[in-house]
């Protein structure tokens, strides 16, 4: 007992032997249970996670088979557009050629055509072996067949018109005609695209001509909302299975899709074992959309059979099975359960040994550490460190301690001595001075951003900015832009600093397309909720400038400066003049017009700079952008062309025809009204070369 009145000693451990014995009496029973308990767990944390990346294999798998089909239900939907708006062009010769290329296109088809209520029949296919071999009459060396069906007024027995190619655009190797009475009306697939009009897809078939089992597809064709006929294409099945053996769930497992009937539509491979296992899981897995179990089969070997219903909008009530062996997902976790349990309790008996020594090189180190910290704090910044540490944290902690040094130098550039010294942060050294480099510059700004600052007050004015800012950042974040600065209701952002982008120019158009893209959903909650609506106009330009901290030594900013910056703010302002949303430079073009859809507008000398710049209107992305408007932007840049040719009265009549087919597009009007006053009264004795002059800023 402690004599009364006695000191109280504090007793005091080392880091090392503190961490020693907390190891010792702590750690050893925990680390037995952890290992103990993983060992249990593992096993079944692997096949949970197995069943979940299998059902989401499985849904890959369905939408990526859909796909299949949904490209072939797209590309006819095309023709069916185009028959619709000249039918006579698809009862002419002309048209094979536009069959041939979606054929072409679609690897999956081996035939496409046209066929109309009054007969008359068109057909694109391509000869394989299995249609050579089904008729002796095409000859050994075509690849290719076209052929025609006349329409009833020839009588029931109309003629059939075929030719035979090796090359498409040759000249036919074979040519013939013979007689027929076949009716297109009354197959299955057109009978249903008819009743329904929407896109029909048959039942397996097996196709006459090849003797392949096929899927016959059919869209409908009409005409001021008549039904007038469909266009349709085969869809070998071979290729469906194919495309199941390559993406297959694993290396030994099997995928078949079947009807609604049982009958198999299309398969990877399936042995004898799984074809039973499959067909025992079915009655396992009432719910095929979401049937996932685990089945023995034959031989006693455990598997996950799963099932995936394709959607209903798919228009077939399909089934996708796949089987695999458990031990294809977690046969190497269960060898690595076994090794991990050996090399525990090896490491334990070790770490045990070891530890103290280990301990005892921490405690120095930390010392260390704790010295510097002590430096630190009185400000004391030339103090060195070396703590010479193998260990990873070790070493972060010495870096990082350099780091804070660095930054507290730094901020002591900006705030009094006393300050920094209450400041602890991370960071590398801000220097004064730029670089000269080449970056994509952005500028916008709202429209119209006046008048709805004069309806609102201040305060609410503010909230909104702040909305419409964290919209622009975030399209620009997504794509690694810098926002350098906000003016008002602008925006100043550039590509390519500091963070490298190697496509900075296709950054920034996405960027772009993506920051309206939100802004046209903003605007509608926003018209909703009765607050402002705002509309962006955008400039993009591209060149090198000057970027890095520019000001002073005691106070800088990370900004840029060059003829870039002020080109962008210019573009951004001939929005308003033609219309647009979204105008980059030409020579920005250049390096992304294989990524999207551009209109050329004209050809300007913005204020501030010398020599005329090409500006385009940035309309999408490529393959995104309505086939109309592609249309209207082609006949924009013809009457453009005229005009840059000096063409006037051409011009003028081309920019007035297409201004009375295209509304709301002020560039039209502008360039229309341009063109007559040229037209009128041409430019004298001055070398035309088609650069309009902006006087506004």
């Amino acid at each position: 007992m402690k004599q009364k009145g006695s000191p109280r000693r504090n007793v005091s451990l080392g880091f090392g032997a503190t961490m020693l014995l907390m190891f010792a009496f702590f750690s050893l029973l925990p680390i037995a249970f952890i290992i103990s308990f993983t060992y249990s767990q593992n096993e079944s944390s692997a096949i949970t996670n197995m069943k979940r990346q299998v059902s989401r294999n499985m849904s890959d798998a369905v939408n990526s088979t859909a796909l299949l089909f949904r490209q072939a239900e797209n590309n006819m939907a095309l023709i069916a557009k185009a028959v619709e708006a000249e039918p006579s062009y698809f009862k002419t010769t002309k048209s094979n050629d536009t069959l041939w290329s979606i054929l072409n296109y679609l690897g999956q088809i081996d035939a496409i055509y046209v066929s109309f209520e009054d007969g008359y029949h068109r057909v694109v296919t391509r000869v394989d072996e299995d249609r050579r071999r089904s008729d002796l009459s095409i000859p050994k060396n075509s690849n290719w067949h076209a052929s025609y069906i006349d329409d009833f007024s020839a009588g029931l027995l109309r003629a059939r018109h075929r030719q035979f190619f090796s090359v498409w655009g040759a000249d036919a190797v074979s040519s013939y005609s013979k007689t027929t009475n076949l009716d297109l009306r009354k197959l299955p697939h057109y009978r249903l695209a008819k009743s329904t009009l929407r896109m029909a897809i048959g039942e397996p078939s097996i196709n006459p001509d090849t003797g392949s089992a096929v899927i016959s597809l059919g869209y409908p064709i009409t005409k001021d909302s008549r039904f007038i006929g469909f266009v349709g294409a085969n869809l070998t099945l071979s290729n469906v299975s194919n495309y199941l053996r390559v993406n297959k769930l694993s290396e030994n497992s099997a995928t078949v899709i079947k009807g609604n009937d049982g009958l198999e539509i299309a398969s990877s491979g399936l042995n004898e074992a799984q074809v039973m296992a499959i067909g025992d899981g079915e009655k396992l897995l009432p719910n095929a959309a979401t049937g996932l179990k685990i089945v023995t089969d034959a031989f006693g070997e455990k598997l996950i059979l799963a099932a995936k219903s394709f959607p209903p909008h798919f228009g077939k009530d399909w089934t996708l099975f796949s089987i695999a062996a458990i031990d294809d997902f977690v046969g190497d976790i269960r060898a690595t359960n076994r090794r991990v349990m050996e090399v525990a309790l090896v490491v334990v008996v070790i770490s045990v040994l070891l530890i103290f020594l280990i301990f005892v090189r921490f405690s120095q180190t930390i010392r260390a550490i704790v010295d510097q910290l002590s430096a630190i704090g009185k400000f004391n910044l030339k103090l060195p460190l070396s703590t010479n540490s193998f260990v990873k944290e070790i070493k972060l902690v010495s870096t990082t301690l350099d780091q804070m040094k660095s930054s507290l130098s730094s901020f002591s550039r900006y705030v009094p001595v006393e300050v920094v010294r209450e400041l602890v942060a991370s960071g590398q050294s801000a220097e004064l001075g730029g670089e000269r480099r080449r970056l994509t510059i952005h500028f916008s700004d709202i429209a119209g951003f006046t008048s709805i600052a004069e309806n609102i007050q201040p305060e609410e004015l503010v909230v909104e900015l702040s909305d419409y800012f964290s919209t622009m950042r975030e399209a620009l974040h997504d794509y690694d832009g810098t926002i350098d600065k906000f003016m008002g209701d602008g925006i100043l952002a550039f590509f390519n600093a500091p963070l490298t982008v190697e496509k900075h120019e296709t950054s920034a158009c996405h960027a772009a397309l993506k920051a309206q893209e939100r802004l046209a959903i903003d605007r509608v909650r926003r018209g909703a909720e009765g607050r402002p609506e705002f509309h962006t106009r955008i400039g993009l330009g591209v060149g090198e400038v000057i970027v890095g901290n520019i000001g002073t030594p005691d106070r800088f900013a990370y900004t840029v400066i060059g003829d870039a910056v002020n080109l962008a703010s210019r573009l951004e302002g001939l929005n308003k003049f033609y219309g647009t949303s979204i105008i980059a430079s030409g020579e920005l073009v250049e390096s992304v017009e294989d990524y999207f859809e551009w209109r050329r507008l004209d050809r300007v000398s913005v204020a501030g700079r010398t020599g005329g710049t090409d500006v385009f209107e940035l309309m999408g992305h490529k393959d995104s952008v309505d086939p109309d408007l592609l249309a209207k932007r082609d006949a924009y840049e013809v009457a453009l062309e005229a005009y840059f040719a000096g063409d006037f009265t051409s011009a003028a009549k081309r920019f007035s025809e297409l201004s009375r087919l295209v509304s709301n597009d002020d560039a039209t009007v502008v360039m229309a009204r341009r063109a007559r006053k040229l037209a009128r009264r041409p430019p004298a004795d001055i070398e035309w070369t088609g650069v309009y002059a902006l006087t506004k800023k």
